[in-house]
């Protein structure tokens, strides 16, 4: 069954290379060329094979849940990890406003060292590892695929309701360090879900796919 893994906010491929080193049917879904999480969940299926797993990290698991909303008999089981299953509230538009009116006034940098900083925070040895690499995959970047993305999350819809009777088998993944997306969303998101099932990674923050591979691997590559 190929697998469909979604990006995060100024993500590509790269946030996935230890779970595509271990198979070689899965699809990394195009986030670069709308707006709207919607629209982009749109993208993905107008694409996607008729039956397919799906994943997808922050900004990437938001997208899943509206591919989830749309189409749930097209996907067979799906893993969200590090996510917000609610609306932006009014305190993270107007953050989010002003990062925006930074990144115009001083490039990407503005809001890509301050946020990703945050990634590993809650430990120096990850930082040592993976902070270059991250670095490098979101320097890759263009400021206009920021613009696009940062709208797309500020305009997300709550999902909580839209998934109450979405039967899919769903695996949630947190890290209990995560300080972007903390793990209190997503017990809310486990509640609302009638077939869902949720880990916790205890030490770890944002980037479980990269930071713990071996959870993440595990429960997406499973026969089940």
């Amino acid at each position: 069954m190929t697998l469909i893994l979604i990006p995060g906010h100024l993500c590509d491929s790269r946030l996935y290379a230890p779970q595509t080193q271990q198979r070689d049917d899965i699809i990394i879904a195009d986030v670069t060329q709308d707006d709207d999480l919607g629209a982009m969940a749109n993208r993905l299926l107008a694409t996607a094979p008729e039956q397919f797993d799906l994943g997808g990290l922050s900004m990437g698991g938001m997208i899943a849940m509206e591919v989830l909303a749309r189409a749930p008999h097209r996907v067979r089981r799906a893993c969200l990890m590090a996510t917000d299953p609610t609306a932006a509230r009014q305190v993270e538009q107007d953050w989010r406003a002003g990062m925006q009116a930074n990144v115009r006034a001083d490039g990407l940098a503005a809001f890509s060292t301050p946020f990703t900083a945050m990634f590993f925070a809650h430990d120096t040895d990850v930082a040592a590892r993976l902070a270059a690499p991250v670095a490098e995959m979101v320097a890759a970047m263009d400021e206009d695929l920021y613009h696009r993305q940062s709208n797309a999350l500020n305009t997300r819809r709550d999902m909580l309701e839209r998934l109450a009777d979405c039967a899919v088998p769903v695996q949630i993944i947190v890290g209990s360090e995560d300080r972007i997306c903390p793990p209190k969303l997503h017990q809310k998101l486990a509640a609302a879900l009638p077939n869902a099932t949720l880990t916790q990674v205890d030490g770890c923050g944002h980037l479980v796919s990269l930071e713990r591979p071996d959870v993440v691997n595990e429960i997406l590559h499973s026969p089940g």
